[in-house]
C-alpha cells in the first residue's frame, strides 16, 4: 500500500525519504554493516559468488522481453539511428536524432576509432553504433554481437540498403561468446553490461 501511494505521487517527499532510509538501514543490517567484524568475510563471499556466476543471467528471458519486440515499435519510439541507450542532448533544443548522432560521435572519439581497425561491439542492439561506425570508417571491419535474431536481420538489411559491406553480426549469448581467429583493435560496449 505504501509503495503504491508513493508511486502514484500521494506520499509527500519527507515520507518517501523516511521509507528509503528505513529500507537502506534494513539492507545494511542484512549485509552485516552493523557487525564490522563480519564485513571482510561477507565481502569475500560476495566476491567468490561473483567470480563463479555467469557474466549475464536469464538471457533468454531478457531476450524475449526486450530484444524480440518487433522492429516497427522501436522505429516509432526511437530516433533515426534506433539508439536505445542514453543520448547526448547538448541543449534543450537538441532533437532526438541529433542527440543520437552526437552520442555516436562522442563514443567514436573516446574509443579513438579509425579507418582500418578491426572493431568489436558487444551488445550492438539495433545497430546504431555498428552501422554508424561502418559508414564513418569504410576500411574498418565491424563485428557486432547481439543475442537477438530480429536485431541481426534488421542490421544486415540496413547495411545492404546503405551499401555497407564491412559488417558482421554474430547472434550469440554473451556467456558463450566465441570468435574465429584474429584480434580486435578496439572492443566497445555501450550500456550493455548487465
Amino acid at each position: 500500500m505504501a509503495f503504491q501511494s508513493a508511486e502514484k505521487g500521494y506520499a509527500p517527499d519527507f515520507i518517501i525519504r523516511q521509507g528509503i532510509r528505513r529500507l537502506c538501514k534494513k539492507r545494511l543490517e542484512q549485509e552485516g554493516r552493523y557487525a564490522p567484524e563480519l564485513a571482510p568475510q561477507q565481502y569475500m563471499q560476495v566476491l567468490q559468488s561473483l567470480k563463479q556466476s555467469p557474466m549475464a543471467v536469464e538471457t533468454d528471458k531478457v531476450n524475449e522481453q526486450h530484444y524480440e519486440v518487433p522492429t516497427a515499435f522501436f522505429q516509432k519510439v526511437l530516433g533515426k539511428h534506433l539508439k536505445y541507450s542514453a543520448s547526448y542532448f547538448a541543449t534543450e533544443e537538441t532533437s532526438l536524432d541529433k542527440a543520437e548522432a552526437d552520442s555516436l560521435q562522442i563514443y567514436s572519439e573516446r574509443a579513438q576509432l579509425a579507418n582500418g581497425q578491426n572493431i568489436l561491439e558487444l551488445g550492438c542492439g539495433w545497430g546504431s553504433f555498428t552501422l554508424w561506425m561502418a559508414g564513418q570508417y569504410p576500411e574498418a571491419q565491424i563485428t557486432g554481437v547481439s543475442n537477438s535474431s530480429t536485431q541481426r536481420t534488421y542490421i544486415l538489411e540496413q547495411a545492404q540498403l546503405r551499401g555497407l559491406n564491412n559488417i558482421e553480426i554474430l547472434t550469440q549469448d554473451i556467456n558463450t561468446l566465441t570468435f574465429k581467429e584474429g584480434l580486435f583493435d578496439r572492443v566497445v560496449s555501450v550500456e550493455m553490461f548487465e
